[in-house]
């Protein structure tokens, strides 16, 4: 069986702060069609890294390539318009605009580049498909937290893109809330769109992913299957704790 293409190629990349290096020569792929977990402790340079990829920060120094194509040097938008799309930990939208006219927005800025945004029909699609059953003339700032995150992911679907890059999805909502949060990512998913996704939650990350990469002080410290890498010495010392449940899928030390 052939093994598949990667889609982002992460190549010897760091990012410093002054003397702080938030992301330490870090490399890494993601393939084609897989759901690719990352974690790691708080402060560890996960959500940096995606910041790097998704260039809201330029790399110190190193290479990464999407689809083939170099992106280290292009700006966040030319990014979006090769088809990467991203959420972020805390619900990020335009608050005072419309549900319909935030989602008109990713349309605007996804690879095909729709020069009017979204079309009715498909903000109406995105709607139903992000189960946001809620009027779309209703303004952003009026919806709860779960709302925010769905119209979030509607935005970055609108972009039509090849990869989705998630922040902690599921940080602050319900176990209810969260599993809907994951119903979703698993539709994108299954609908051939390559998703990279950071979560604290390890029962969570383990469950859904295909692999999972462990970052610590912005270096990788582990990657492989989610059997793999729950029973790797280094990443029970370091973030899953003595208490987790090597071989399985329970982590009470990483709660």
């Amino acid at each position: 069986m052939q093994e598949a293409m990667p889609l982002l190629e992460v190549k010897n990349v760091s990012r410093y702060f002054g003397s702080l290096a938030a992301v330490d020569d870090l490399s890494f792929e993601v393939c084609q069609g897989e759901v690719f977990g990352i974690a790691g402790p708080n402060g560890s340079g996960k959500t940096t890294a995606i910041n790097v990829i998704t260039q809201i920060i330029p790399p110190s120094k190193g290479e990464i390539f999407f689809d083939g194509h170099p992106i280290h040097r292009l700006k966040s938008h030319d990014i979006c318009h090769l088809g990467i799309a991203r959420t972020f930990q805390q619900p990020t939208v335009f608050e005072t605009m419309s549900i319909a006219d935030n989602i008109s927005v990713g349309g605007t800025f996804g690879k095909k580049g729709a020069r009017d945004g979204a079309a009715e029909a498909e903000i109406c699609r995105l709607l139903d498909f992000v189960g946001l059953d809620k009027d779309p003339d209703t303004p952003a700032k009026k919806l709860i937290v779960n709302d925010k995150k769905k119209l979030m992911l509607a935005v970055a679907l609108a972009t039509n893109p090849k990869l989705l890059i998630l922040d902690e999805p599921c940080a602050g909502l319900t176990t209810v809330e969260s599993k809907e949060i994951i119903n979703l990512i698993k539709k994108v998913n299954d609908l051939g769109t390559t998703v990279m996704l950071i979560e604290h939650n390890m029962q969570v990350l383990m469950n859904i992913s295909d692999r999972v990469m462990i970052i610590d002080h912005g270096t990788k410290l582990c990657q492989g299957t989610p059997d793999f890498v729950c029973c790797d010495a280094r990443v029970i010392e370091t973030y899953l704790g003595r208490n987790s449940v090597k071989g399985g899928k329970t982590f009470a030390g990483a709660e």
